[in-house]
């Protein structure tokens, strides 16, 4: 890509057009600054339609687009967050000059703050650029050889049957009715807070006492259609619902927000004087915990959880003494 002035006294811009010929253009400047200034203009442009190129605010808006059709929308909403910081990092350059060594340096800020968040930074970045990468927007993608963060093994944090209890029993004298329903039904199906606020009564197989999450009015975490039977006390709390309503737990006759649900268990937790740590994923692990400690199989547990990978599940696997108590007692 070249200036050249003409006889007549004005600079035309000569580049390579797609079929590899070369094309002129008229800057229509007669100053040679100008000219230049039309050059650089006109290069931006070039890149972006003749190359395909993108810069990063237009893949954040394009990237968002492809995760709402096909992810859950707690991983959409993390998917924001994590775009808006990245173009403040980088600020609104070419997808393609973010190499390796510099969404290295950006992963590992990152680990200032936790080694779990740049760990899922990776994880979500690691397929955004090769959705990239699958479109044309870049060659390589910088992170398809960057190695996982190595985690430190955290055990889950669940509730005894006594906080359980308790939990129950504060949420009961407050005359919350409808969020101890709540509580009762994630605790013993073990549902994600975004899989519980979507269900609708059309997956609920009420004849075979059972849930049939099969992404069709959500998308699950996992995308996988997976089935979770109802135990007699999960049961017992549909059977109180209102089934003139779309969705299964609504506040008022709306749909309940994620917020609210995750604010609320947050009071309650505190007003119970129980563990400030407990989140209202925390019934999550402990419908996973009572399982393991009641002998149930990991495989079935994680069946239930519907866990992409079994490694997953197997952080409730210290549960289960048993084997080990008779492993030592053999000696």
């Amino acid at each position: 890509m070249y200036l050249s002035k003409r006889s007549n006294g004005v600079y035309y811009l000569y580049f390579e057009n797609k079929n590899g010929s070369l094309s002129s253009k008229s800057t229509k400047c007669r100053n040679k600054t100008d000219a230049i200034k039309f050059l650089n203009s006109f290069k931006i442009e070039y890149e972006e339609k003749i190359q395909n190129r993108i810069r990063l605010t237009q893949f954040r808006i394009d990237y968002l687009k492809h995760s709402e059709k096909f992810h859950s929308i707690n991983t959409y909403n993390y998917l924001k967050y994590l775009f808006n910081d990245l173009v403040e990092y980088f600020g609104n350059i070419f997808l393609d000059e973010i190499d390796s060594n510099s969404i290295r340096n950006y992963l590992y800020n990152k680990t200032k703050v936790s080694t779990y968040t740049a760990q899922k930074y990776l994880a979500h970045l690691r397929k955004a650029f090769q959705f990239a990468n699958d479109c044309g927007n870049i060659k390589l993608n910088p992170l398809q050889k960057f190695e996982n963060f190595k985690i430190p093994e955290r055990q889950p944090l669940f509730l005894s049957k006594q906080d359980f209890k308790k939990l129950c029993k504060e949420i009961y004298l407050k005359k919350h009715f409808h969020y101890l329903d709540l509580v009762i039904f994630a605790t013993y199906t073990g549902l994600r807070a975004s899989e519980i606020i979507n269900l609708q009564w059309n997956q609920i197989l009420i004849e075979h006492k059972l849930i049939l999450l099969d992404n069709q009015s959500s998308i699950t975490k996992t995308k996988k259609v997976r089935a979770i039977p109802l135990n007699k006390k999960a049961f017992a709390v549909l059977k109180r619902k209102d089934k003139n309503s779309q969705f299964v737990f609504t506040l008022n006759g709306e749909k309940l927000k994620l917020d609210y649900v995750s604010k609320r268990f947050k009071k309650f937790i505190i007003s119970s004087k129980l563990n400030k740590k407990y989140k209202f994923h925390s019934l999550r692990h402990t419908f996973a915990s009572w399982l393991v400690q009641k002998d149930v199989p990991i495989q079935k547990v994680s069946k239930l959880l519907g866990h992409s990978d079994i490694k997953t599940t197997q952080i409730y696997a210290h549960l289960r003494t048993e084997d080990l108590i008779k492993a030592v007692n053999s000696l």
